[in-house]
């Protein structure tokens, strides 16, 4: 039991110099703290876990027995899947990349790395040939034909830690999982280059390798690096600690990495200094069954593939020993070297390589949005077996409707939400990709007046009717609650309490004519209280050409945009405190647009709940309207809102006039009950609409005469 307790205390230790590390500098592996984290969530496991891995370090002691630390067992074959998670193509890394991150891992396991000659003469006779080899599968979890490569657009890959893996996961007693992503998040303020899941440590959905790609092979986006980093990580999937996991512990046999012919060291150490010796114990502990072959104090074994120095060219018999002893110990380990296994994944001796069908991917996958009249252009990025023969494309609603090009572009002239189909043929079959409502094409002529405009979500149509959400990363996303709001009942909110750091979420406006209204602004009010550290940020922008393009103006910082901090507190606004009202200006180019789109993108950053409500144009007035002209205040429509199928109007002019219209608009400008026309005196003047034939929405009405012009908002639900 001591023992357990002694190795959390140094892991703890560790993940705190880590912290103060990545601060300043690159994390080379998360691994130590994620299992901290594995232990903060489960703490029933942590010495269960402890005790099992002197449980291995037997084991591995009974594998030295019985064949020696060079016995020449039959070679364990490891299938493997690579995840490559991109996003809109950057990160998208060749298949010859990954081919060459499976070349250096079988070279490092099985001592055939070039750069062995460089190992120190102290180290050389301990240097294994682990005799493990990894495969890209040739078969998937179906039986059906692969590379062993899947691709997935995805913006967690930037940030993310155990989420990515949920995006692209095969069995992981079949498989070894390798995601590769663009960025990691380590602790602190730094990111990491790996981490891996030991086995017996997590859910079977989560055990396998993260790699940054640029720490993937030696070639591509991670020419130069060596490659290192995943034969770090796929270490610690088979059962191995960093030199460093027990400091300068007293036994080699039950503390530190339990393994005797790694010299330990006090810490993490980095580039290549051969004259560290930061432990003076290397020669106390083992056993016969576990020797330490170091008779005398030797210095820190820099070129080990566990170490976070710059010469890693080793594992050594002992670990060699320890992760024999993982794979048949872990019944998930022990899957994936069966011969059943390896036929099943298409990894065995003998088996014949097919020409796989393509799988057809179309770059961008999120929807696009075009004007009526606005061309468009699609990328395809397809993958997986021979050279694609053939590309046909399905453009409905636009010209041409179909095309044969891989990157065509098309024109669309009808309005509304459109499929878009590719089928991608090579000489070992096709594939077929259908993208529903991918493109969204907007009328510019169908626009609300701007004049007026208001929507406080109460009588919501849905988004990607009116509004538009754009989801990139799959998981939490703008959606219409009534747990919280300003005024009515209802609101837009964002859980972003529960996203990760970087995750962008983008909700559209409908179009909005401003060219009615004098100095326009866009008003509406938020609720959001931060997280101590967080780095929220809201970002409107407004596009006149359909969103083709944005411009940006404003950002609005969690500072600016919280009304309190909490500590780790679910946010829900319980009152009008809780809220802020911004504005947003519009330049002269925008006030000229008949097709105005607002766009709130948020991008966490580990803070809280977002809320928007009451969005509206504001302005001095609609064009053609003076302020002096404006009735006093006893013009009333009511109730609003209207729930029991009556509107009353109730008003007095100031002059009388002979030409006077009072009338009922819906939000596209268009009338839906003309309720007077004809002159009107000085006395007072009251009106009951039927509403009951009107459907749920906003309305506005306008009552103009010679002189005075009024418009007033109602909503009927």
């Amino acid at each position: 039991m001591k023992k357990h307790i002694s190795h959390l205390l140094l892991i703890t230790l560790l993940i705190l110099t880590s912290k103060d590390l990545t601060a300043q500098q690159t994390e080379w592996c998360a691994t130590d703290e994620m299992l901290q984290e594995y232990f903060n969530e489960n703490p029933s496991v942590e010495s269960s876990f402890w005790e099992e891995q002197i449980q291995l370090s037997e084991l591995s002691q009974l594998n030295s027995i019985k064949g020696g630390q060079n016995n020449k067992a039959p070679i364990i074959t490891v299938p493997v899947v690579v995840h490559v998670i991109h996003y809109d193509g950057l990160g998208n890394i060749t298949k010859q990349q990954i081919d060459d991150g499976i070349r250096v891992l079988n070279e490092d396991f099985q001592k055939l790395n070039a750069d062995t000659v460089s190992t120190r003469t102290i180290f050389r006779n301990i240097a294994a040939d682990v005799q493990i080899q990894f495969k890209l599968a040739n078969l998937d979890p179906n039986g059906q034909c692969t590379e062993g490569v899947n691709r997935i657009n995805s913006f967690l890959t930037y940030d993310k830690r155990n989420e990515v893996k949920a995006l692209s996961y095969w069995p992981s007693d079949e498989y070894l999982n390798v995601w590769l992503v663009n960025s990691i998040r380590g602790s602190g303020n730094g990111t990491t280059l790996g981490y891996a899941q030991f086995p017996n440590s997590g859910n079977l959905s989560t055990f396998g390798l993260v790699c940054r790609n640029d720490q993937w092979g030696n070639i591509g986006t991670a020419a130069g690096t060596g490659g290192r980093t995943a034969t770090h990580e796929v270490g610690h999937c088979f059962g191995l600690f960093h030199p460093f996991q027990g400091s300068c512990g007293s036994s080699c046999n039950g503390s530190g990495d339990f393994v005797c012919d790694t010299p330990p060291t006090s810490g993490q150490t980095f580039g290549c200094n051969y004259s560290n010796n930061t432990c003076s114990n290397d020669a106390t502990g083992g056993s016969t069954a576990n020797p330490n072959p170091y008779s005398t104090n030797v210095p820190d074994q820099l070129e080990n593939y566990m170490s976070y120095d710059d010469c890693q060219t080793l594992f050594t018999n002992g670990q060699k020993s320890r992760m024999l002893a993982a794979f048949s110990l872990y019944s998930q380990l022990n899957n994936l070297r069966t011969n059943g296994n390896l036929v099943a994944t298409g990894t065995n001796n003998g088996y014949v390589t097919q020409n796989c069908p393509p799988k057809a991917y179309i770059i961008d996958d999120q929807q696009k949005l075009v004007c009526v009249g606005g061309q468009l252009s699609f990328s395809e990025d397809s993958y997986q077996g021979d050279t694609i023969t053939a590309y046909n494309w399905s453009f409905p609603g636009a010209t041409p409707s179909t095309s044969t090009l891989a990157n065509p572009t098309v024109t669309y002239s009808t309005a509304g939400e459109h499929d878009v189909t590719l089928i991608v043929t090579n000489n070992g079959g096709s594939d077929t990709l259908v993208m529903q409502d991918y493109v969204n094409v907007k009328d510019p002529a169908v626009a609300y007046n701007g004049f007026g405009y208001s929507d406080g979500f109460e009588s919501f149509t849905g988004f990607n009717n009116d509004w538009i959400v754009f989801d990139p990363t799959g998981g939490f996303s703008w959606t219409r609650t009534q747990t919280g709001s300003l005024t009515g009942n209802s609101s837009v909110f964002l859980q972003s309490y529960s996203l990760g750091s970087n995750e962008s979420d983008f909700l559209i406006s409908p179009q909005i004519d401003l060219t009615q209204v004098v100095n326009p602004r866009f008003a509406f009010d938020v609720a959001f209280k931060n997280q101590t550290g967080s780095s929220d940020q809201l970002w409107c922008s407004i596009s006149t050409d359909c969103g083709i393009t944005w411009t940006t103006r404003g950002v609005i910082s969690a500072s600016s945009l919280s009304t309190g901090t909490l500590n780790n507190v679910y946010f829900r606004p319980s009152s009008a405190a809780d809220w802020r009202t911004f504005f947003i200006t519009t330049t002269a180019a925008m006030r000229s647009s008949t097709n105005v789109l607002f766009r709130f993108e948020f991008k966490s950053g580990g803070g809280n709940n977002i809320y928007i409500d009451d969005f509206r144009v504001d302005g001095a007035s609609a064009v053609g309207i003076s302020d002096n002209d404006l009735l006093d205040n006893s013009f009333s429509a009511f109730p609003n809102p209207i729930t029991e199928g009556q509107l009353n109007i109730n008003f007095m002019v100031d002059k009388a006039s002979d030409n006077a219209r009072l009338y009922i608009t819906n939000m596209l400008g268009q009338q839906v009950e003309e309720v007077y026309t004809g002159a009107l005196n000085s006395d007072p003047y009251s009106f009951k609409i039927n509403t009951n034939n009107f459907s749920s929405g906003i309305y506005f009405i306008t009552l103009r005469t010679e002189s005075q012009n009024i418009t007033r908002k109602i909503i009927v639900q």
